[in-house]
């Protein structure tokens, strides 16, 4: 037997503004609510008829892509903090776990009176998310609840109000991350014996719009080297240069997963002096038809005119990408570096050897606002030509992110770790 005294109902509510309470509504029918098909058991339509008398408009808060994942707690929060709503007076639906003792949050109605009705269904809790907003997770696991469905039932004087607390909710948003969309470098590494490959996973980074990160001109760039790469028994050198911060990095990264069927030799930057070693090609050799990605080449590319010790590693290099060899081995290459393009051996852009060159820069003030707004983080902090580091550090100047950071430390990325995405249903209903 339960120890708490057991409730008891009255012929009048305890709390009138219950969003279930519907004392003038005769038995006959009330019985109409009950849904035995219909898993949210009432119908929130209904509900706003009998409380306004009058037929909702309806908002679906949706994103226009599926990687934005409402988090149901900070919209609790918001309602309850900044609107001054009573939670205690919402519907809602859960599921006791009996692994947790707690129950798990379905779906929730809440009445904010004056015409306005908030719905969210299939409460799920989801782990391993990008946190752009630096929400607080729901739990130790950094777990969140997410909405898969957010309604807005309204009367029609309300349709401003209603589309700004639509757009707050971008603050409230988290971002997938799909483990499943994993590609594999192999990264040049050097022992006692010699030469050989170590296998990384690379997770692609999520940018949704290309035209949006790198400007409008970028989008035929991309074209052009995803065209080459994917061709087989292909050559050329492909050059990406400009500003730190700027998102070569981050462009790779992504760029990467668009490759398809070829092996991707990824040269760090501690090792680029090797391509000057005469043991450097034979092995190349190994691996014929793949692509050559070097970070921070510009020590290996300066001019040789301007050089008193010329690199040999130039002179590889041509012969990879245009020479003898790449006419055998079909090698492609792409080399970031940070200097300016004119410090860099002319012979690497002549016509038929250079698939593509292009120079990041800063997003000029109308993109970093629409980037920024996009990601969710606001436009208030720019009022200048921000890099994507800056955009994604909200604005604060850093270099680059902290999980950027240890990602190069670790080469980029850790060494064939890879992570499982996590989802469940779980949590308490507010914090």
């Amino acid at each position: 037997m339960l120890d708490n005294e057991e409730p008891t109902v009255s012929k009048q509510t305890s709390d009138p503004k219950y969003v279930g309470n519907l004392p003038d509504m005769p038995l006959e029918a009330l019985v109409l609510y009950d849904s035995s098909n219909d898993r949210r058991c009432v119908s929130s339509v209904r509900l706003f008829l009998t409380k306004y008398r009058k037929i909702p408009c309806v908002l679906y808060c949706l994103s226009t892509d599926n990687s934005r994942l409402l988090h149901s707690t900070s919209i609790f929060n918001h309602l309850r903090d900044e609107l001054k709503h009573d939670l205690d007076t919402d519907h809602i639906m859960g599921t006791y776990n009996y692994e947790t003792d707690q129950m798990d949050l379905n779906s929730t109605l809440s009445d904010l009176g004056n015409g306005i009705m908030i719905e969210m269904n299939e409460i799920y809790l989801i782990g391993e998310v990008q946190n752009p907003n630096k929400l607080k997770p729901d739990n130790s696991a950094n777990g969140f609840l997410i909405a898969s469905r957010l309604h807005i039932y309204y009367l029609p004087e309300h349709t401003k109000y209603v589309q700004d607390l639509a757009k707050s909710f971008k603050k409230m948003m988290v971002m997938t991350v799909e483990p499943s969309k994993v590609s594999t470098l192999q990264m040049v590494c050097k022992n006692q014996y010699g030469y050989y490959l170590s296998a990384i996973n690379i997770k692609k980074p999520v940018i949704t719009d290309l035209a949006l990160h790198y400007g409008k001109n970028f989008v035929s760039i991309h074209n052009t080297i995803i065209k080459s790469f994917n061709k087989k028994e292909e050559k050329g050198i492909v050059l990406l240069h400009g500003i730190p911060g700027s998102g070569k990095t981050h462009y790779i990264r992504y760029l990467i997963h668009e490759v398809e069927e070829k092996m991707l030799i990824y040269v760090p930057p501690d090792m680029a002096k090797e391509i000057s070693s005469p043991e450097f090609l034979p092995f190349l050799m190994q691996y014929q038809n793949s692509i050559l990605i070097i970070e921070d080449a510009e020590n290996i590319i300066k001019d040789r005119n301007e050089s008193t010790t010329p690199s040999q590693a130039v002179a590889n290099l041509l012969n990879l990408s245009d020479g003898l060899l790449g006419d055998a081995m079909h090698q492609q290459i792409l080399a970031t570096f940070n200097c300016d393009l004119t410090t860099i051996d002319p012979a690497l852009l002549r016509k038929g050897r250079l698939i593509a060159n292009y120079e990041f820069n800063k997003l000029d003030i109308e993109s970093s606002k629409i980037l920024s707004d996009k990601l969710g983080f606001g436009i208030e902090h720019i009022n200048e030509p921000m890099t994507l580091a800056e955009i994604y550090n909200h604005g604060e100047g850093k270099e680059e992110s902290e999980e950027e950071k240890k990602e190069e430390e670790e080469v980029i990325i850790k060494r064939q770790t890879g992570s499982s995405r996590g989802r469940g249903r779980g949590g308490h209903y507010c914090q």
